[in-house]
């Protein structure tokens, strides 16, 4: 702390606003680099952002990166009302980040219970989603998983019989969803928490090896490393990214973005809202149809699991007129006149 307040004196002198990171802070300096290098890529007609701020070291860290860049952001903190005090949390994470020189509210969600199609941990996403959408509007969303989190998802997705991963830029909804720091890890964003002398909060849900993702970074990868005798999540995150390109070319081939009509977005006919739908002949064969309707039902706030992509196949291949595929969210996919329509249940 001493470095920081020579660093304020001089700037003092020299009659600038002084900074309120230390002259020496090498993990904040890599949150802010991953920061930088992302903009670069994505700032293309964007101007201004939201950022969710949880109040963990993650997300505060990412704050106040945006905050020393000068990015033109506003912070939202969800409170899940899941944990006793979470308003406090979340107040206090804004209260943190005004005084980086970002503005920020608190947002109430109600999450849906636990059920069998939808385990706590997913309907709090999908509330926590949901809200920073209807902030945002057509601002991006900036989220601050990083490296750890890209391994830990690497293998949920196994154990749910999909190799998937996090992308730099998603799409949920129709919002632009931005992940800058997954190229650095945990300990860059709790070492620059440290260097601002931040005390970030510690979720007990993190602790609860109950929830899968939980029992994965406390149980599962440090016996892979173990195994290996090093870093087991470096390849992870290597891997992660391979699965990552390899998805993002399938796409492109499979020409997703509207550029066939394979994919119809909800437009007004007359009073009633028709439904988003996919057609099925311009689907292909089934890699890329598959990837196609993994990428529909995450853009429309369904769950993509294995589960609802082997129903939803089935619903062109093995077509027998069966009824239609419940896929989260309160969602139904049905196949009606050659497409796949999704219904409110």
């Amino acid at each position: 702390m001493e470095d920081c307040r020579v660093q304020k004196n001089l700037h003092a002198l020299r009659g600038g606003s002084a900074p309120f990171w230390p002259r020496r802070s090498p993990n904040f300096l890599q949150v802010r680099t991953a920061l930088r290098v992302a903009m670069q890529r994505q700032r293309q007609g964007h101007a201004q952002f939201i950022i969710a701020v949880s109040g963990g070291p993650d997300s505060l860290a990412l704050a106040a990166a945006a905050a020393a860049e000068k990015l033109d952001a506003s912070v939202v903190s969800i409170d899940h009302g899941l944990q006793e005090g979470s308003r406090e949390v979340s107040e206090r994470a804004i209260a943190q980040v005004r005084q980086w020189g970002l503005d920020g509210q608190v947002v109430p969600v109600t999450v849906a219970k636990e059920s069998a199609e939808q385990s706590l941990e997913a309907a709090a996403r999908h509330a926590r989603y949901q809200a920073l959408g209807e902030i945002a509007g057509d601002r991006p969303i900036l989220l601050a998983h990083t490296g750890d989190d890209q391994a830990e998802t690497l293998l949920l997705g196994l154990l749910r019989g999909k190799a998937s991963a996090m992308r730099e830029v998603s799409d949920y909804q129709g919002h632009t969803l931005l992940r800058p720091l997954l190229p650095i890890r945990r300990e860059n964003t709790v070492g620059a928490c440290t260097e601002l002398g931040v005390a970030a909060w510690n979720d007990p849900h993190n602790a609860d090896v109950a929830f899968r993702r939980v029992a994965i970074r406390r149980r599962v990868l440090p016996l892979l490393d173990e195994i290996v005798g090093g870093d087991a999540s470096a390849p992870l995150m290597q891997a992660a990214e391979l699965i990552r390109e390899d998805e993002d070319y399938l796409q492109h081939v499979a020409a997703l973005p509207h550029e066939t009509g394979a994919i119809s977005t909800p437009h007004e006919t007359g009073a009633t809202p028709e439904p988003p739908s996919l057609d099925i002949a311009a689907l292909g064969p089934r890699p890329l149809a598959r990837r196609a309707i993994a990428e529909f039902l995450h853009r429309h706030g369904a769950q993509v699991t294995a589960r609802t992509l082997a129903a939803s196949i089935a619903l062109i291949d093995d077509w027998h007129g069966q009824g239609a595929v419940s896929v989260g969210n309160r969602l139904e996919l049905a196949r009606q006149t050659g497409k796949l329509v999704l219904l409110h249940s």
